[in-house]
């Protein structure tokens, strides 16, 4: 019996992903280092120490970690400031139609918990949730399931009685890792779903009913 879901943030509550990922290249350019696209959307949901520090022996950038996360953290604020936000279509629905059926929800990010707040906050979304688990909670970013089994420890559910709802590989995985179901959405990019229970190009095509038969 499904008591919960829990949602990723980045690609899944948010298009976020192909910022992020711009944010970054725009580091790499302050150092005149250059990388495409498609290889940092790899890093999709995976810690920012942890993409800077393969980032940094990578292009043989003489700045350290904490520097770099600095510096995007710069961008990200600047960008976030005067740009607006929304939801991706179909999430708040999704989340009412959670709270109908009394479920409840959590936040499982890889980004810190101050950014992910002020998202929560201006697409008008944090009051859905009853936990908040992020980068600055876990030792160890996904694929390890410590994020998601953190989540349901949260909520006071058990694991498997948990669907997530994921958009990257390492995401998915980790759920998985952790004995949820997984909902993969394939928002703005090509990833590899292998993991996933269920699939999906829209978040409207997750009806309740349907992720009880997972």
């Amino acid at each position: 019996m499904i008591k919960a879901l829990v949602f990723d943030m980045d690609g899944v509550i948010i298009d976020s992903e192909p910022i992020h990922a711009g944010i970054a290249l725009n580091v790499l350019k302050d150092f005149n280092k250059e990388a495409s696209l498609s290889e940092l959307l790899k890093f999709s949901g995976i810690r920012n120490d942890e993409m800077w520090s393969v980032m940094r022996r990578r292009y043989g950038i003489d700045e350290t970690v904490e520097n770099l996360i600095e510096r995007q953290s710069q961008y990200t604020q600047q960008y976030f400031r005067h740009e607006k936000l929304k939801p991706v279509e179909g999430i708040p629905g999704l989340m009412k139609s959670a709270r109908k059926h009394g479920l409840k929800i959590a936040l499982a990010t890889s980004s810190p918990r101050e950014f992910a707040e002020h998202v929560l906050a201006k697409v008008g979304l944090i009051e859905y949730f009853d936990a908040l688990v992020t980068g600055d909670d876990i030792s160890h970013s996904k694929p390890d399931p410590e994020i998601y089994l953190k989540a349901a420890e949260l909520l006071g559910i058990a694991a498997d009685e948990c669907i997530a709802i994921e958009d990257a590989p390492a995401g998915i995985e980790s759920a998985k890792r952790a004995g949820m179901k997984c909902v993969a959405f394939i928002g703005s990019g090509q990833q590899d779903t292998t993991w996933a229970d269920f699939v999906v190009s829209s978040i409207k095509d997750i009806h309740l009913k349907n992720l009880e038969r997972l």
